[in-house]
């Protein structure tokens, strides 16, 4: 008898641990992580429209900005860039042609000019250049007898101002011929220290334009005393 009611009690348990495994929910399976998206390519930047010159007839236009060209110093045979090495200072550029008698009177009323304002405050520089079919070009013939012949003039002028070439760059100079438009002789531009065009003439009849660019700047007073005629 207590065999037989072993065994039943062995039974009740053993169904009532079959029972607990039947209705014990199946464990959830993990689900498989989703694979990360590809990794777009980086879009390359549009590429800047390049920088246009303000133009004028001849030269750069007021809102125009002076870039850096290499020269030829006639006097000193050195070469660099003169913008570059004026810095941030108020500067003027006159371009024109050696045989021009009047472009030379300009480069003594510049250098005039630079003297009424001082140094420290004002520069100036000359370009000489060729001018063929309306367009200047960089001079490539005898080098070493142009360069000296600028040289001479600037001791006959007695100014102290330079007197410079642009660089023969394989026959060019993209930087200068290519940039400022100069299409004729006793061209002249006034830069601010951003070199910024402030005055842009051709041949003028006098500087009083460029001599009030220059007060604005300087920020000095305009004066009564009259700027030098132009020649």
């Amino acid at each position: 008898m207590l065999t037989n009611r072993t065994s039943l009690v062995l039974a009740v348990i053993l169904a009532a641990c079959g029972g607990e495994s039947a209705t014990k929910p199946a464990p959830v399976e993990a689900k498989a992580a989703a694979p990360a998206p590809a990794d777009k390519p980086a879009e390359a930047a549009p590429e800047k429209p390049a920088e246009q010159p303000v133009l004028a007839d001849s030269g750069l236009g007021v809102g125009g900005k002076f870039k850096p060209f290499e020269i030829v110093n006639c006097d000193s045979g050195e070469k660099y860039c003169q913008v570059c090495k004026f810095g941030g200072s108020p500067k003027i550029m006159a371009v024109g042609t050696l045989d021009d008698p009047a472009f030379q009177d300009d480069i003594k009323n510049l250098d005039a000019l630079v003297k009424k304002y001082g140094e420290d405050k004002l520069k100036a520089f000359a370009v000489i250049t060729d001018i063929k079919d309306g367009k200047a070009t960089t001079p490539t013939g005898d080098r070493a007898a142009l360069e000296a012949k600028v040289k001479d003039l600037r001791s006959e002028l007695g100014v102290a101002i330079p007197l410079v070439v642009p660089a023969d760059e394989g026959g060019k100079n993209d930087a200068f011929d290519g940039w400022y438009n100069i299409t004729k002789s006793r061209t002249v531009m006034f830069a601010d220290g951003r070199n910024a065009v402030k005055y842009s003439g051709v041949a003028p009849a006098d500087l009083s334009g460029l001599n009030t660019a220059i007060q604005e700047v300087l920020g000095v007073p305009a004066d009564a005393a009259e700027p030098p005629k132009a020649g």
